[in-house]
């Protein structure tokens, strides 16, 4: 498809088919994360790529990870959050426990790859770090999305158990763990969440 279809119907998904991912084209995929700009050409980025096999020896820890989560900003709070989250649906239709199954399972993605970057004293560098690693995300997210495959982009696991999941896939202490991809075929079809009008976020200087 071609990049602006891509951009427009592009959606996080929380939900897989149990169906591999062959391992040449999740090479391709991260290929394509690596042509991300990045400052200086650093190009600081490094991925782990973990099959279902592993991903089941981690629930636990992920179960944990939910519900401190939870627990740190209140479940209200939690709830208001997700309002606009793509979720499938629950039987009994709670979302949050929609939420929770996906952190546990992560919807029964057939490979999660996490993203690590060098760890960084000079701010300014780990900034441009940063960026680079969003900028390589977004690649690797469209072009999945352009082979049929579904995506999410995951951080909250790690707000609190950030070091136990990196330990858990072998990041070596050097290294920082700052997103997880979960990637399958796509187990449901999430709507388009809303969008704010980009008109009221943009200032002008300089035009008529």
């Amino acid at each position: 498809m071609d990049v602006k279809t891509a951009i427009r119907t592009r959606r996080s998904v929380r939900k897989y088919q149990n169906t591999p991912v062959p391992k040449e084209l999740v090479l391709e995929l991260l290929e394509a994360a690596n042509l991300a700009p990045s400052a200086t050409n650093r190009q600081p980025w490094e991925f782990v790529v973990v099959n279902r096999s592993y991903l089941d020896r981690l629930e636990d820890i992920l179960k944990e990870a939910f519900r401190e989560r939870v627990a740190g900003v209140s479940e209200g709070a939690m709830r208001q959050a997700i309002e606009d989250l793509s979720l499938p649906e629950e039987e009994d239709g709670d979302r949050l426990k929609a939420l929770g199954t996906f952190y546990r399972t992560l919807g029964g993605a057939p490979v999660a790859i996490g993203v690590c970057l060098p760890r960084e004293k000079d701010p300014w560098v780990w900034k441009n770090n940063i960026s680079d690693s969003a900028a390589a995300i977004e690649n690797l997210l469209l072009a999945a999305w352009d082979q049929g495959l579904g995506t999410c982009w995951m951080a909250g696991p790690l707000k609190a158990r950030a070091d136990m999941i990196a330990a858990f896939l072998g990041v070596p202490p050097d290294r920082e763990l700052v997103a997880i991809v979960t990637l399958g075929y796509p187990g449901h079809q999430p709507p388009m969440p809303p969008k704010k009008d980009v008109a009221n976020k943009t200032r002008w200087l300089g035009f008529d």
